[in-house]
């Protein structure tokens, strides 16, 4: 019977009972080692079992986790997970644990323990199912430990993506005094001691009780010691050979190794110390496992790990060969076992691991012959780059130079060709272009190959992201060309991507059609990078022709597709372009708390000075610093437009250091948003900067615009406002030509009709009396309260009757809390600080922080309490839903 956990119980339970009416939820148990997680979850499981099929799966604390690995746990329950986990098919685990949960006639319960050993497969599957949990009728519980996961840690990241309104979290406090009391019986114990020793720690207090030793152990592991020195000598080989296998180990591997009796597994039964099933044995706690583990000498650890390896060599997985080789200090088996392992990672998409497995070999790098060396180096950049690692060009300018010292013209050729995105994206045009020449002059001079076909299609690539679409275009027919020549369907996937952008761009619906024959394709080759990439690049276009509600699609279809498949960099991209559909939408609360998450997920270090990496070469001038990858370029823009309008401090920051990394990445994609951002910022404010105006007119001048008519026209739009241009240049979008031309009305009628409220208030601006009022009625149901206040002023000062502005009450309704502040600002009237509420909401202080500003910012307070004052009287904050909150 479970102690103190009434409350607990009760709310699984009534979960359990109501969830096929009121949709799956996500439960999160968490609590200290030892707390009682998994006894709670297998509690109620056990007797709510014939309302709902449950299967069971468990993470271990393996020195790189193996991918997928609680999923392997769950195939035993149910056999059709065992073939696509056998295939590394992640798309179908994820199609049928989904529709598991969906089942109507009996509820689904997922159970997970111990998440924060999961690998970042099964981190995504998680995602996957949280957001989608809501249509579903299951329960998918996760227990960890509050302790292991940081404000860094993969999982918190998980869960601060959930769905608020599907989490239930139970957090699993100490047992009391009276509790301990019901536990020690008729014991004469120290009950006071025990609870100062233990905190009342359920695992600990057992220990104590269960130790048999007179006085009260100083710590669990002297408890479990005490049980172990009761063994045989014979048993107490058994358990030692256990405490070395984290997890279930098999009981055919005990054997192998001991060939134990019979007796021998019973008499570590009989001390509590092991759990003995059919086909495996396992600790009753990893606790117990490690405490036992801690203890053996370092010559018998490293014994019983080769032990272990020996017999599992060849049968199983590499990242647990890994893991025994590494506690073994076998260094030969580590050469053996790591490339695989990494290499079983990166075949299905769970770069984490394979990123971690092949920072492990780092060290060993030397013992392989330089081929074999400059081949990992390079997966290995390959996999930092799919999690978005600052390290990664780093990373592949060390597989370069291996490739340039064998003379491996191929594998060079590869490495630069990768190198042309790597380089790019991180804001260094330089390197990408001189990576690009040398990889087709190395290529050219061989037969024709696939690598050529890559090679070129890359660099078409590298034309449209530059703004050449002519030359693009060019470049990918001949890339088309080579890849049908050679049979090479990922880059004929790549150079139509770039065909049909282009074609979509300058306004050729034909583009469409080629973007999606790119995605079909891709889907069909089952190459997810370039089938996520088809489908961002089809909602870029959509974006740039703000066609919003294709875009926002797409989008969403982009970042989901790419989460699937652990594309961290095209799902952030995708992210940050939907939070710019929600900012010309109007919807900006959602705007800024989705711009927020992409520009946060990541902060890459890399440098400002643009070395020449692309060649495996580095400068002695070299300086670090910060360039932000595209991603975060088009969030941070977001926000930094949304925080000038509305007229926060941060605005100014936030706008020059996007345009400073945007000016020198000379991507016009990039280039003229950040300069219309920034001259927004300047006409808002009433600064007059002309150099950084005459920057902002050679942007503008730039015929590389004309293939970005809408972005070109948000340009000379602010540069008209600010008085730098009295004529509509050629090729700008009909609404802002109309506008500069006197035409105010026809444009605010086609930014309505394109669902753009912000824009219809500038046009409407521009227009009589009765338009301009309109307008501050648009600004200020926005909440873009620095141009409501511009606009108010100027009416007033030309002696138009100007209505009264909007109260507190209403400006707060207008400019919003977005859900995420909302969530902050109930934390801070229950007196919580920055560190507590990051720990509340899995995010990091620092985005706290922000949250906190904005909340205090929009509130009109200057201090916490203020804010926590006017949020009680004036009915800010909900009720709480009863439920146990983390």
């Amino acid at each position: 019977m479970l102690l103190e956990r009434e409350e607990e119980l009760g709310v699984m339970a009534d979960l359990l009972a109501g969830v096929g009416s009121s949709g799956g939820r996500v439960v999160l148990v968490r609590g200290e080692a030892g707390i009682g997680k998994s006894a709670l979850v297998r509690d109620v499981v056990e007797k709510h079992r014939a309302e709902s099929f449950v299967l069971f799966g468990s993470c271990d604390d393996l020195l790189t986790p193996q991918p997928l690995g609680a999923f392997w746990e769950m195939a035993r329950g149910e056999t059709t997970l065992s073939q696509p986990l056998e295939n590394g098919d992640r798309r179908a685990v994820m199609g049928i644990l989904l529709d598991l949960l969906s089942r109507g006639l009996r509820s689904t319960v997922l159970v997970i323990e111990d998440t924060q050993w999961a690998d970042e497969a099964t981190l995504d599957v998680i995602k996957y199912l949280g957001r989608r949990i809501a249509r579903t009728s299951g329960l998918l519980l996760l227990t960890y430990r509050d302790g292991e996961v940081d404000y860094d840690h993969p999982l918190r990241q998980v869960i601060g993506e959930l769905p608020p309104e599907v989490l239930v979290r139970i957090h699993l406090d100490g047992l009391s005094r009276h509790a301990i009391a019901d536990l020690a019986g008729t014991a004469d114990r120290d009950i006071e001691e025990i609870l100062a020793l233990t905190n009342g720690n359920p695992l600990f207090v057992t220990e104590v009780l269960a130790s048999g030793v007179e006085n009260v152990p100083t710590s669990i592991q002297d408890s479990v010691l005490a049980r172990a020195a009761k063994l045989s000598p014979e048993a107490r080989q058994v358990l030692d050979l256990a405490s070395v296998i984290p997890g279930e180990a098999e009981l055919s591997l005990i054997m192998s190794i001991l060939s134990p009796a019979r007796e021998q597994l019973t008499e570590c039964s009989r001390q509590g110390l092991l759990q003995v099933g059919e086909d495996g044995v396992s600790f009753h706690h990893e606790l117990t496992r490690r405490s036992i583990e801690s203890v053996l000498f370092p010559l018998d650890r490293r014994r019983l790990n080769q032990l272990v390896l020996t017999d599992l060599a060849g049968r199983a997985d590499p990242a647990r060969l890994v893991h025994h080789a590494h506690e073994a200090e076998d260094v030969d088996s580590i050469i053996e076992y790591g490339p695989r392992a990494a290499r079983a990672a990166m075949a299905i998409e769970s770069h984490r691991e394979a990123a971690a497995h092949f920072r492990f070999l780092e060290p060993y790098l030397d013992r392989f012959s330089d081929n074999e060396r400059a081949a990992i180096v390079d997966d290995w950049a390959r996999t930092e780059y799919y999690l978005i690692s600052s390290e990664s060009a780093d990373i592949l300018a060390r597989a370069i130079a291996l490739y340039r010292s064998t003379g491996n013209d191929v594998g060079l050729a590869s490495a630069l060709t990768f190198a042309v995105r790597v380089n790019e994206i991180n804001g260094r045009p330089g390197p990408a272009e001189a990576a690009s020449q040398e990889a087709i002059t190395i290529l050219e001079s061989h037969p024709v190959s696939a690598a050529l076909a890559v090679a070129v299609s890359q660099r078409a690539w590298l034309m449209k992201m530059r703004g050449d679409g002519s030359r693009a275009v060019e470049i990918a027919e001949r890339a088309i060309e080579l890849a049908e020549e050679t049979g090479d369907e990922p880059s004929l996937i790549n150079a139509l991507i770039t065909k049909g952008h282009v074609a979509f761009r300058s306004g050729d619906p034909a583009g469409l059609r080629v973007l999606e024959e790119a995605r079909s394709r891709a889907e069909r080759a089952g190459v997810p990078f370039e089938e996520t990439l088809a489908m961002l690049n089809m909602a870029e276009v959509a974006a740039e022709h703000r066609d919003l509600e294709r875009a926002g699609e797409l989008s969403q279809q982009a970042r989901d597709a790419a989460a699937r498949h652990e594309i961290r960099i095209n799902e952030e991209a995708a992210s940050a372009h939907y939070a710019k559909v929600l900012d010309w939408k109007g919807e900006w609360a959602a705007a800024e708390d989705t711009a927020l998450e992409a520009a946060s997920a990541h902060h890459s270090r890399v440098l400002d000075s643009q070395p020449e990496q692309a060649t495996g070469e580095s400068s002695a001038n070299e300086a670090p610093g910060y360039v932000l990858f595209y991603s975060q370029l088009v969030a941070e823009q977001v926000l930094g437009t949304l925080q000038a309008r509305q007229g926060r401090p941060a605005a100014l920051s936030t706008l020059t250091g996007i345009w400073r990394r945007a000016d020198a990445g000379n991507e016009m994609q990039v280039l003229l948003p950040s300069a219309a951002g920034l001259a927004e910022y300047k006409w808002l404010n009433g600064e007059h900067d002309p150099v950084l105006a005459a920057r902002f007119r050679e942007v503008l001048d730039d015929t590389r615009r004309l293939t970005f008519p809408w972005s070109a026209g948000w340009l000379a739009y602010w540069l008209w406002m600010l008085g730098e241009l009295s004529d509509a240049p050629e090729g700008i979008a009909e609404p802002y030509r109309l506008v500069i031309e006197g035409r105010p009305i026809e444009a605010a009628t086609i930014w309505d009709t394109k669902g753009m409220p912000y824009e219809r208030g500038l046009a409407l601006m521009h227009g009589d009396d009765k338009a301009r009022l309109e307008a501050l009625e648009v600004f200020e149901t926005l909440g873009a309260t620095a141009v409501a206040v511009k606009l108010r002023r100027a009416l007033r000062a030309e002696g138009v009757a100007v209505p009264r502005g909007r109260g507190r009450q209403t400006r707060r309704h207008a400019a919003g809390l977005t859900a995420r502040q909302a969530e902050v600002l109930e934390l801070l009237v229950e007196g919580l600080s920055n560190t507590e509420i990051a720990d509340r909401l899995f995010v990091s202080p620092r985005t706290v922080e922000t949250h906190v500003s904005a909340v205090l910012t929009k509130l009109d307070c200057s201090t916490r309490k203020e804010a926590a004052v006017r949020a009680r009287a004036e009915g800010l904050i909900s009720v709480n839903d009863g439920h146990p909150r983390a």
